[in-house]
């Protein structure tokens, strides 16, 4: 029963999964602007529910103008909750990325595999 809720994929895997989907710079932009909208209300709620609430429905509204005009896809959440947190996670690393800061490999895209051919005509995962 709580198979359900488990992760459908690594943290990685979901990584680059949510790159591959928001290339797109408007996409970028307005999710680097909106999530954080939508996280920092969270605590804001607890101050003032008229600014939390602004937060929350701006950075919501970014997030689909995004997905409308930009990509022209659903948001990848309405298939797998995770990408909930996934967002949030990547936006952390496109802020690192933008600062200078090394980004954590786990918070990296998931890098293909490479397939080497070797003289011999064996094959070997790089």
């Amino acid at each position: 029963m709580l198979d359900r809720f488990k992760p459908k994929k690594t943290l990685r895997a979901y990584m680059k999964q949510y790159a591959e989907e928001h290339k797109h710079p408007g996409t970028k932009l307005t999710h680097v602007i909106g999530i954080p909208m939508i996280v920092a209300s969270l605590p804001v709620a607890f101050v003032s529910r008229t600014l939390a609430g602004a937060l929350f429905a701006g950075g919501w509204a970014l997030q689909f103008i995004g997905h409308g005009v930009f990509e022209k896809r659903k948001p990848s959440f309405v298939d797998d909750a995770y990408y909930m947190l996934v967002g949030p996670v990547w936006v952390a690393a496109e802020y690192m990325d933008l600062l200078g800061i090394p980004v954590p490999e786990v918070m990296t895209p998931e890098a293909d595999e490479k397939v080497v051919e070797h003289v011999n005509g064996l094959s070997q995962h790089a």
